[in-house]
């Protein structure tokens, strides 16, 4: 896989990072704007990157890249992956994959068209700890509550205070709570449960109406879910599925989960009536997963054998899961009118 880099902002190091731990990824060039090319060619010379571009179409033509990583930001994602896939490149674009629905559906059916791979950067999926959620799914029984929770109070939050607008706090920018940290969340509950019946978003908003935190409601048959999002405020970050049989519980921020525990429940908790009533329960498990120095290792590992392999099922399978998440990040947006609108073309 034969990769150019558009971007050059923070989470752009990391990127570049893993790509280089992964073997069968090359990244051959690095397209940026021209005011940061400066920060660009020092990334390009950090990780032996031979090419610098600020002309999207010499890349697309002399960069000898098969695939683009986009990582821009947010309200350009359709634009910059469509010109991608209409130069026939595969495209791995950041999230949030794309602002409105209707223009990840665009981005799919061009990509199908193309006959090309367009995959959603979303560590969540790819990690093994995800993997072991979905293997003790089965095992809780009839699911009744989820719950997550990824806060942690933004390194631009006191700027925001002072009235300095970043991309991070920009509505315009998609910036907020719901774009930036609960896309995880919803990662989690539609990755494992799909399309929920209903959903509902209840933010708190900042004084240029940007949501600094919020609660987002999702209600699937059976069962609801709880995904809270904090850049305004500091709490521990857990993702968390209780069922009639058991429950499980993903310690860690949803970017880089560390641990998880669960336990099997038979009957009623010993402690109810304090009798000693109640069968007999396990003790809670724990699971670790391997420890890596990169948490984007593991996606961009994913994204080569995908590519490389030429695994079009699996990546249909993944870009359904993207346009699940999508559908529902829009009508979170919309049921308390977060967002600026924003054209599908």
């Amino acid at each position: 896989m034969d990769v150019g880099v558009l971007g050059s902002g923070a989470i752009v190091p990391v990127a570049l990072a893993s790509m280089e731990a992964v073997p069968g990824i090359r990244v051959k060039a690095l397209w940026c704007r021209e005011h940061s090319r400066q920060r660009g060619e020092a990334l390009a010379r950090e990780y032996g990157i031979f090419q610098v571009f600020t002309d999207l179409e010499s890349l697309f033509r002399e960069g000898g890249v098969d695939t683009v990583y986009i990582a821009l930001v947010n309200p350009v994602h359709y634009a910059y992956a469509r010109a991608a896939l209409l130069a026939g490149k595969n495209v791995i674009l950041e999230k949030p994959f794309c602002p409105s629905f209707a223009q990840a559906q665009d981005l799919a059916e061009l990509a199908r068209r193309q006959g090309l791979f367009l995959l959603e950067a979303m560590p969540l999926w790819h990690g093994a700890l995800f993997r072991k959620v979905r293997e003790l799914v089965p095992r809780l029984g009839p699911i009744r509550v989820v719950q997550c929770n990824y806060s942690q109070y933004s390194s631009r939050y006191d700027r925001y205070l002072q009235k300095e607008v970043l991309p991070a706090f920009d509505p315009a920018a998609f910036g907020g709570a719901l774009y930036d940290l609960d896309v995880y969340n919803i990662a989690f509950a539609t990755g494992l449960f799909g399309r929920p019946e209903k959903v509902a978003y209840a933010p708190n908003r900042g004084w240029n109406g940007v949501d600094t935190s919020g609660v987002l409601f999702l209600q699937y048959p059976g069962f609801q879910a709880v995904l809270t999002a904090a850049k305004d405020s500091n709490s521990p970050s857990f993702l968390q599925i209780q069922g009639e049989k058991g429950w499980l519980k993903v310690e860690g921020k949803p970017i880089h989960p560390h641990r998880m525990v669960w336990k099997f429940v038979q009957g009623p908790d010993r402690d109810q009536f304090s009798t000693g009533a109640g069968k007999k329960e396990e003790s809670v498990q724990s699971w670790t997963p391997p420890e890596r120095k990169n948490r984007m290792v593991e996606e961009f590992g994913d994204y080569a054998r995908i590519v490389n392999g030429k695994k079009k099922a699996e990546a249909e399978a993944y870009l359904q899961m993207t346009l699940t998440a999508s559908e529902v990040l829009e009508r979170a947006a919309h049921s308390f009118q977060v967002y600026v609108s924003t054209s599908s073309r």
